[in-house]
This record gives structure tokens, C-alpha cells and sequence, in this order.
């Protein structure tokens, strides 16, 4: 996989070959953003969140009483972490603001916990269109507070926090790193949005040549937003579109993916070159041969697995 600094990260990138076990599996499994019911796109993706899941030191979840109500939290404690006190990673799952459980993400957050050495905390904050922007946002910023204020007794080091997500859940990572640093709020050791919706992407490339067929269709994303906004939301604001942002100067230390087969891959990619044109210090991931979704996918193609023990390993790096 290309790995990139801001300093030598390409003007583009694009499709390499598609990963051959991937493409088999692809026309299987479940379709984000297709022409169905909300409720039978849910159904449809629970079965990336069946048994066997990966062994752990342990797993529990717990909850809070947040902004809008209980927030559920499910964290995954390594059998070995790489530190004492440990670092934490708190992560949003994707699913277009409207799709996406815990169980469906488990896998993924058990490799990384195990592999990198630390704690990571999956967010169950409330989706779309039942909650709308900024419900999830402000459940988000809860708990990442909240884990600051708690980082004692939750046998974390305070000054090795991350937040991180994927797809739409790359978008509210973003989002919230904006917010915190708007507000004087807490600093992140470390941002991860992968494969982070941060426009919409319909007038790009990508979007144009990963329509259909690649997990994540490009014109079931409108959906997907419309379900999160209001009809008096601005879709323009930074907190919705963070590649609006007048600024994204003084963020934190940024591991970006994307993948060549995904509709956000140039959104993705402009995001990148947004940081490292800020002065962030940015470490930006591109898989040509892989697609959207890559970190729900590790048990059906070793190419996704491998990406995920990367992405680990780089993690590791920063907060281990």
C-alpha cells in the first residue's frame, strides 16, 4: 500500500486492479446505499456482524447518560497493551449516518485493539432519519469529553487519545477534531478518518467510476444525507462538509485512508491535501486495489485483513 507524508502526498490517485477475493465476495454480501427500504438495508447488513469474532483480553459495554439520552459504548480491551496507562482509540462506525451497529464493526475493533496494543471505544450513537444532524455530533463530542474527564479510571493516557472513524463516520471524525479545536476543547493525539466522506461526492471521479457495484453506491449517498439533514441545515457548513472548513490549520496528527474502488476516494484525498497544506502532520493511506467498507470486510479477503493490520500498526505508532 502507498503510504504518503503531507510533503510528498500525489497531486491524484486513483484504481489500480481490483483485489480478485474482494471481487468475488463483493456480489454477496450487502449493499450500502441500495434501492431498498431503510429497514431492509439494516437486515441486509447485519451479517457483517455475525460470530466467530477475532479473541480479545475483553470486551464490555457500558452506558452513559448523554446529550440525548443513554449512550452506549462497547470497549475493547487487548490482552496486552503497549503501554501503561494505555492509549484509546474512540471510533465512529460508518453506514451513510443511517446504517451500522456495533456487531457489524467488531471484528475490525478487535484486530486493531489486539494488534496496536490498546483500548478502543465503538460509539452506538443514535442514526438517521430517527436523529437528525446535529444529535449524533453532540453525542460524539460527549464522549470523547467524557473520556478525557474519565481517562484515570479508565486506565488511559490522557495525552495518547484518538478519534477515529470510517465513511460517514470518517465525516463526524473530522467534524468533531474541528469542533474541538473551535471550542479550546481537549486535544486529540490523533485523528483517523478512513475513507471519510468529507463532501459529497457526485461531481468527482471517483464517484463517477465507482457507482455501482462497489459496496457503497454513489447516488444512494443523497439518501443517506438526506436522511441526516433538515431541510434547514446548511449542507454547505463545515461541521456537515469539513472539507469546507476556512481553515484546517492546528488539527491533529492524521492517519487518512482511501481506497481506489470508493465514490469518496477524491473527497477523501482533498481532505488530505487540505491537512497537509494546513502543516498537520499527516500520514495518508491509499489502497488502489481495494474499496469502500475494507475494515467491515476482514474475514473475506485477505487483502482487507492485511489493510486493517496496517492501519493497526500505524495507529500503534502514534498512541502504542
Amino acid at each position: 500500500m502507498p503510504i504518503y507524508k503531507g510533503s510528498d502526498i500525489p497531486a491524484s490517485v486513483g484504481r489500480g486492479t481490483l483485489d480478485a477475493e474482494l471481487k468475488a465476495w463483493l456480489p454477496t454480501g450487502p449493499v450500502l446505499g441500495a434501492d431498498v427500504s431503510i429497514a431492509q438495508g439494516r437486515r441486509d447488513h447485519t451479517v457483517l456482524g455475525a460470530g466467530p469474532w477475532p479473541e480479545i483480553g475483553t470486551v464490555d459495554t457500558f452506558a452513559l447518560p448523554g446529550p440525548h439520552g443513554s449512550l452506549t459504548v462497547r470497549r475493547h480491551t487487548p490482552t496486552r497493551a503497549s503501554s501503561r496507562p494505555t492509549g484509546a482509540l474512540a471510533y465512529i462506525h460508518g453506514g451513510g449516518f443511517t446504517y451500522g451497529t456495533l456487531d457489524e464493526f467488531e471484528v475490525g475493533l478487535r484486530v486493531v485493539a489486539e494488534r496496536a496494543g490498546i483500548i478502543t471505544y465503538a460509539i452506538d450513537y443514535q442514526l438517521a432519519p430517527e436523529a437528525k444532524y446535529p444529535v449524533q455530533i453532540d453525542e460524539i463530542e460527549f464522549f470523547v469529553r467524557w473520556l478525557f474527564d474519565n481517562a484515570h479510571s479508565e486506565g488511559v493516557d490522557p495525552n495518547k487519545i484518538a478519534l477515529g472513524g470510517d465513511s460517514a463516520g470518517g465525516n463526524m471524525t473530522c467534524v468533531v477534531a474541528l469542533k474541538l479545536r473551535d471550542e479550546n476543547g481537549p486535544q486529540l493525539a490523533l485523528q483517523v478518518p478512513l475513507y471519510p466522506e468529507a463532501a459529497f461526492p457526485g461531481d468527482t471521479v471517483s464517484g463517477s467510476e465507482n457507482r455501482v457495484g462497489l459496496y457503497l453506491e454513489t447516488n444512494g449517498i443523497y439518501e443517506m444525507v438526506r436522511n441526516y439533514l433538515k431541510n434547514s441545515d446548511d449542507g454547505r457548513h463545515p461541521y456537515i462538509t469539513p472539507l469546507n472548513a476556512p481553515s484546517h490549520a492546528d488539527l491533529p496528527p492524521t492517519i487518512l485512508v482511501t481506497n481506489g474502488f470508493d465514490p469518496l476516494r477524491d473527497v477523501g484525498h482533498a481532505y488530505a491535501q487540505k491537512l497537509a497544506a494546513a502543516g498537520n502532520a499527516l500520514t495518508y493511506v491509499h489502497h488502489p486495489d481495494l474499496t469502500h467498507g475494507f475494515l467491515q470486510f476482514t474475514r473475506y479477503a485477505a487483502a482487507c485483513r492485511q489493510a486493517t493490520l496496517e492501519l493497526a500498526d500505524l495507529i500503534k505508532q502514534h498512541i502504542g
